[in-house]
């Protein structure tokens, strides 16, 4: 390939990574997440609430936005976790008792100091999609030992109203694997380009 069009491809592949970047940035709208995070333990007596993103690739979830945590602070894998349950099942889980028996929920209490003994997990599907593209989940029901079918009435609505946004967040990850492709692709061209200028 001749050096003009190397560098046209090159100016190509650096302007839609750019594209696929500013895509990714706008993608969601975390602080809309992020009030549902604080009124959500409010409505339901809850002491946490957080809304959790699948990422299909390597089958993990991680956290987008939660009471006491940051973004991507708390990450478990789907197997053996609640929120997991949630999304291989496409149902709800309810589960109590849990500080009696091990699982993912111990490694999280170790990394922020928080115990969870019972939480309700939603699945929230996409809306283009038939896929589970993330959960919601709340924790440590107050005034109850348990959460109950009210509690489930209630996050249900809110799994339905924040789908899009999380299907964004679902489709963000694609974005960010397709940018680094990209990335890798336009340094192999710029290797190529400086080979040719010192011939």
């Amino acid at each position: 390939m001749e050096k003009s069009a190397l560098i046209q491809k090159l100016n190509e592949l650096k302007q839609k990574q750019k594209m696929i970047e500013s895509a990714w940035k706008k993608a969601g709208n975390r602080e809309l997440l992020q009030f549902f995070v604080e009124i959500m333990p409010k409505v339901v007596a809850a002491e946490r609430c957080s809304i959790f993103i699948h990422d299909p690739i390597d089958d993990n979830l991680w956290v987008q936005c939660g009471t006491g945590v940051d973004e991507r602070q708390i990450s478990v894998p789907q197997a053996g976790s609640v929120i997991g349950r949630a999304i291989e099942s496409r149902k709800p889980v309810f589960e109590k008792n849990m500080h009696m028996h091990m699982g993912p929920h111990d490694t999280v209490a170790l990394k922020t100091g928080y115990v969870t003994y019972n939480a309700l997990c939603v699945p929230v599907f996409g809306v283009t999609t038939d896929k589970v593209t993330g959960a919601i989940q709340v924790v440590n029901k107050r005034r109850a030992d348990e959460f109950n079918e009210a509690d489930l009435a209630v996050l249900k609505k809110l799994a339905f109203h924040i789908q899009m946004h999380i299907e964004n967040i679902y489709l963000r990850q694609e974005l960010s694997k397709i940018s680094v492709e990209m990335g890798k692709k336009v340094a192999h061209l710029e290797r190529q380009l400086i080979k040719m200028g010192g011939r």
